[in-house]
């Protein structure tokens, strides 16, 4: 199959990784030159997707390039080119695996939230602008997903300093923050044919950005819950294509913190370690005839896991400092790991990567992960 991907950021590598691993041939669109996903396609075009609407010489290589795929994947979040890309692909006839209805929802903290109230979803207590207002709390803008303008506020001093209009500041969510272990869970499908996938956890760093993931979550009640809900989700907002939603697990029980209804990063290639099931493929058989690799028979243990050097010795950031590492490479010579994303050199001082971590045991997998470190810090 030949498959474009539509943006060359974290989510761009995750799908042309999982390209690569399927076997498909993958064309990377992005209007930057040197996107994080540069070197993991097969081929690259340098464009502007939000110029498809304008009749140029520019347009036209870039629409020539787009027609000789199968699918087009959008690893964006950028509204006017997903809208662009959506005329464009009904123009040409072309399969795009996005869902502008179920994505507008999701993209809005505020929409979503609306949602789970008339779904009845677990979420933390939306916090009101009244004196009694208990702390801390969560805030974070509406827009944009994963950890971007997530902050923890203690007191009333606090919350008015980031947002002057306090819990009713328009444009934010404001929430009771509920401690606990955080988890993510992907379903994938269409109408009345849905299918979830592996839970994993989330590992954050003091600013919540994700460090590393997870899997398997050997916890089956908590992973029967995620699913419910997710499934509820996904049957309200009608699904087509791919969801995921991110979960804590808090003292009083599960909330549900936020769902998006565009690929992820991060958490698909941690469950291809695991399981052996690709998401992309699951994601592409939604719009095009497609039959998915099984998967491994049963779960093995995995983890994606950040790293990065500065000057002296090795230290585990958020998915951040990936993402301002330059254009990727892959590589498979690093012991004990299956794999290595990297940014940088290893001989340089200044470097990030992603370790991709997989064994038969828990214990074998700890071994694994400290056989890589300290190549890595031997280098």
């Amino acid at each position: 199959m030949r498959v474009a991907v539509i943006g060359g950021g974290l989510q761009g590598v995750e799908l042309c990784l999982l390209a690569r691993l399927a076997g498909w041939q993958a064309l990377l669109v992005d209007r930057r030159p040197e996107p994080s996903a540069r070197h993991l396609a097969d081929t690259f075009h340098c464009a502007d997707v939000r110029s498809l609407d304008t009749p140029d010489a520019a347009t036209a290589a870039l629409a020539r390039a787009l027609s000789g795929a199968d699918i087009l994947l959008p690893a964006l979040e950028d509204a006017p080119a997903l809208a662009a890309l959506t005329r464009f692909c009904r123009r040409a006839g072309l399969p795009l695996a996005h869902d502008p209805a179920a994505y507008a929802v999701s993209s809005s903290k505020l929409r979503s939230r609306e949602l789970f109230m008339r779904c009845g979803t677990p979420i933390p207590r939306p916090a009101d602008s009244g004196p009694e207002t208990a702390f801390p709390l969560i805030i974070k803008p509406s827009a944009g997903s994963g950890s971007r303008g997530v902050r923890l506020v203690r007191s009333r001093e606090e919350l008015l300093a980031c947002l002057p209009q306090g819990a009713d500041t328009p444009g934010w969510v404001v929430e009771a923050y509920c401690p606990g272990r955080q988890f993510s869970l992907e379903i994938c499908g269409t109408p009345g044919h849905y299918r979830t996938f592996q839970l994993t956890e989330l590992l954050l760093d003091d600013v919540f950005d994700c460090r590393g993931v997870l899997a398997p979550v050997e916890d089956a009640p908590l992973a029967a819950a995620t699913a419910r809900e997710l499934l509820r989700l996904a049957e309200r907002l009608k699904l087509r294509g791919l969801m995921d939603v991110e979960v804590i697990a808090a003292p009083d029980g599960l909330r549900v913190l936020e769902i998006d209804a565009r690929f992820p990063s991060q958490t698909p290639l941690t469950v291809w370690l695991s399981t052996g099931v690709n998401l992309a493929e699951q994601l592409a058989a939604c719009f095009v005839p497609h039959v998915p690799a099984p998967g491994r028979e049963l779960p093995r243990p995995a983890c994606y896991l950040h790293v990065a050097r500065q000057g002296g010795d090795l230290f585990f950031p958020g998915e951040h400092d990936l993402a301002q590492a330059g254009p990727l490479q892959w590589r498979e010579d690093i012991p004990g790991a299956l794999g290595m994303l990297i940014g940088g050199s290893l001989r340089s001082r200044r470097w990030s990567a992603v370790l991709l971590l997989a064994a038969d045991t828990a214990g074998e997998l700890v071994e694994r992960r400290d056989a890589a470190l300290a190549f890595l810090r031997a280098v």
